[in-house]
């Protein structure tokens, strides 16, 4: 757990969230892991201020963790390593949860053989755990000796989390792609990126008083790059998240998930969902390659049914405040990630859901989906059925269009991912 003492508070700077951007940034252009690494734990040492910083990575093989970078150390010190049990980054991997240590030497955990060996020593340190999205633990990054009087504090905190999240997509990444490697056939390929698709699927829905949310995705047999999520953020309210990367094969869904980690760990620090998306389309602006894109919705709602929404270039999203009003489509404000530089559009003015209401975001791999004689499902066909289902629960409407959707193209895999979440607000 982290328990931060004499720390010094303060808000996340502008220059702090462009250096975890610029690692994104390499995240989407790098398919070396030495240099991406190397390039987090300088920018670890930079954000948090602090001497030293190092990224362990798990060795299965022998459950020992190992210095896959270790910034600061003394040249020549040769490689570090420890069983994945022992010690502070034992610990943080062991139990998959951040460490802070203000006083080493009073932690029975801490190993000071290190520190007599080579005369450095160790005054403080954080310790944060690298998972993969399924939430399995990859390794550990670790900062060690805050400049200055004060130990590490809770924004430190979160600044490192959001690196080690980088770092996680990133490792995951590579070992997909030295898997691939190894695979002759393309159908092989695109089953690993159904796999890296299946698991950003909650594993279940957020509990949050009034509210019941639920989520649907079935992906295309060449793999596309759809996503959602559905979270409790910290603040109680509901995030909602439904991604579609252009293209198709592993790039896209790269793409998507790495969008996802932005937005979940963005969103525990800004409070707006549309400065959220304005700040990974600066990054994918830069960083895609012509023609690649990303439709986005983004929606934070509240157990009393305030929704602070903006979305990218994603369409369409239906709202019905009541059960008993019409049903009302939202317009994108902005177009997708990576097409523009920058946005001057404001965020779209808060929307108000009452109880019965509900919320029903669609990647367009439903409504164009189509039957054997070519013609598309269509989104008139979508309407009249939300329609028809404005009484019925979250679970019932999802079960009801997918049903309709499948039946309409007759076949069970469809020629474009299709997703979709629904969230309603309780009587």
């Amino acid at each position: 757990m982290f328990h931060p003492s004499n720390s010094a508070t303060g808000s996340i700077t502008p220059e702090q969230i462009r250096l975890v951007l610029d690692v994104s940034r390499m995240l989407a252009v790098t398919t070396e892991l030495d240099p991406l690494l190397s390039r987090i734990a300088e920018a670890a040492t930079a954000l948090l201020n602090c001497e030293r910083s190092s990224i362990f990575l798990h060795d299965a093989k022998n459950q020992t963790l190992w210095s896959k970078v270790a910034l600061g150390v003394t040249p020549g010190g040769g490689e570090i390593r420890v069983s994945s049990q022992a010690g502070i980054v034992g610990y943080a991997f062991s139990h998959n949860e951040p460490v802070h240590v203000p006083d080493p030497y009073a932690d029975t955990r801490f190993n000071p053989e290190p520190d007599r060996r080579t005369g450095f020593r160790t005054r403080n340190l954080l310790a944060v755990p690298m998972v993969d999205l399924d939430k399995r633990p990859l390794g550990v990054i670790q900062a060690i000796n805050k400049v200055g009087p004060h130990t590490f504090s809770a924004d430190d905190l979160s600044l490192l989390q959001l690196l080690a999240d980088q770092a996680g997509v990133a490792i995951q990444r590579y070992r997909l792609q030295m898997a691939a490697c190894e695979i002759v056939a393309l159908r092989h390929e695109m089953d690993l990126a159904r796999k890296v698709q299946e698991a950003m699927i909650p594993k279940r829905s957020p509990d949050i008083p009034g509210l019941v949310a639920v989520g649907y995705t079935t992906p295309a047999s060449v793999t596309g790059g759809d996503c959602f999520d559905l979270w409790k953020m910290p603040d109680g309210r509901l995030g909602i998240f439904l991604g579609d990367a252009s293209g198709h094969g592993l790039a896209p869904t790269l793409v998507v998930s790495q969008a996802r980690t932005l937005v979940r760990a963005l969103s525990d620090t800004t409070p707006d969902p549309h400065a959220v998306l304005a700040r990974i389309n600066a990054r994918l602006a830069t960083d895609l390659e012509n023609g690649r894109f990303v439709t986005a919705f983004l929606g934070y709602l509240t157990p009393e049914g305030a929704l602070t929404w903006s979305s990218a270039g994603h369409a369409p999203i239906f709202i019905r405040t009541a059960s008993d009003q019409p049903m009302q489509g939202m317009d994108a404000p902005v177009p997708p990630l990576g097409v523009l530089d920058s946005w001057d559009e404001d965020q779209p003015q808060q929307t108000q859901i009452d109880r019965t209401g509900s919320l029903i975001v669609l990647s367009d791999g439903l409504f164009e989906a189509a039957n054997p004689s070519g013609e598309m499902y269509g989104l008139s066909r979508i309407h009249e059925l939300l329609e028809t289902a404005r009484h019925l629960s979250p679970q019932e409407v999802m079960s009801m269009l997918s049903g309709a959707v499948l039946a309409w193209q007759e076949k069970d895999e469809p020629a474009d991912d299709q997703t979709a979440v629904v969230v309603a607000r309780q009587v």
